[in-house]
């Protein structure tokens, strides 16, 4: 095997390979990028057993052939070469080394041969579609910050993706919830999904699909009941799904909540993120006190420290006090896109509906705490 290659180009689809790989694995294999190089390509893969993903780029290729190296070093190397400069790749030593040069540099990494290397098997069944850069983003970006982190129930780990019934039509929906708070995204339905099974995508999965998305691309989906895969120009990602049932989430979204504040947003999470310094170190617990057309909110701690904000708010309902986690209300706030966000309550002790005006396909559920 021998080719050359921009650092450029192998450096962009090295980013996406290698991101993949653990730094820590007891399957020496698991830690390199396989490089396959033929027909004037370069193909790079990388996986953890669970995702694999692959690049392909334009190369300068002499002899074909194919190897692993570590794929750590192997960026790490690329990515300290000068812009604009050719990088040249060969096999030496019976195949035991891989022979790199960059200008005046010369390294030489310790191979493994390609065909230890795992391969996962392409997504042929399910459903196939297609979603822009910006709707693949969005739809995870949303949701995932509720997901749960509790290694014990994987399935809260990740996002839910859906097809869903929203106002008498179909849509494509992502859900994630950690018991505490809920994220819900609704897309329009895109051609050619109507028929995916529900499936719940790992969080390391999402982080992925996320450096994948590019804006400006489109994104090709295919979706079965086992694995994902998603496909763009340059990239390839196929990965393993969440075994079990996610949760019924429907049941934890309130319907009669309906005495509604709309608050600046800026401004609100300024005064969280001001007044929760002195807010418990472990609950970050806060209080909201609702009144008409203001809203007080308020914190202490066990040293008697406290601290207090008022808003003015367009609310002319009950009256009433409504304790939260802080960060739950600065990460949903985070997501807001609108100058204002509505909260829709019920009383002290029921599940708070957030909203945001400028992306109706969006909601937010909070679950309140004792203060």
């Amino acid at each position: 095997m021998k080719f050359s290659i921009s650092r450029e180009t192998l450096l962009k689809n090295l980013k996406h390979v290698q991101s993949v790989v653990e730094k820590r694995t007891s399957i020496q294999i698991l830690s390199n990028v396989r490089l396959l190089a033929s027909d004037n390509k370069l193909e790079l893969t990388a996986t953890d057993n669970d995702i694999t993903v692959q690049g392909t780029a334009e190369a300068f290729v002499e002899a074909e052939g194919a190897t692993t190296a570590s794929a750590h070093k192997l960026f790490e190397i690329v990515s300290k070469i000068p812009e604009g400069v050719m990088v040249g790749m060969e096999l030496v030593e019976e195949g035991n080394r891989l022979s790199i040069t960059a200008g005046k540099s010369k390294f030489s990494l310790a191979c493994l041969p390609a065909d230890a290397f795992p391969d996962m098997t392409q997504v042929d069944s399910g459903a196939t579609f297609e979603l822009k850069g910006t709707e693949l983003k969005r739809l995870l970006n949303k949701s995932q910050f509720a997901s749960a982190s509790d290694e014990t129930r994987q399935y809260l780990n990740g996002i839910y993706l859906h097809v869903a019934d929203a106002d008498g039509a179909k849509v494509l929906r992502s859900v994630a919830t950690d018991g505490h708070r809920l994220a819900q995204v609704d897309q329009d339905l895109p051609d050619g999904s109507n028929e995916m099974p529900n499936v719940i995508l790992p969080k390391k999965t999402v982080a992925e699909l996320r450096r994948l998305a590019d804006e400006n691309s489109a994104v090709t989906l295919r979706v079965s009941d086992k694995k994902i895969q998603a496909e763009t120009a340059e990239i390839t990602l196929t990965s393993k799904v969440v075994e079990g049932s996610f949760p019924d989430y429907k049941k934890v979204i309130p319907e009669n909540n309906e005495s509604e504040m709309a608050v600046p947003t800026r401004s609100l999470m300024q005064a969280v993120d001001r007044v929760a310094i002195l807010s418990h170190e472990k609950s970050r617990s806060i209080k909201f006190s609702l009144g008409d057309n203001n809203l007080l909110i308020t914190a202490n701690n066990p040293d008697q420290e406290n601290a207090a904000e008022e808003l003015k708010v367009d609310y002319h309902e009950n009256i009433m006090d409504v304790g939260f986690n802080a960060k739950y209300v600065a990460d949903i706030g985070t997501h807001i896109e609108g100058d204002d966000m509505q909260f829709f309550f019920k009383d002290p002790a029921s599940p708070v509906l957030v909203k945001d005006p400028l992306d109706t396909g969006a909601l937010f559920v909070v679950m309140p705490m004792r203060v």
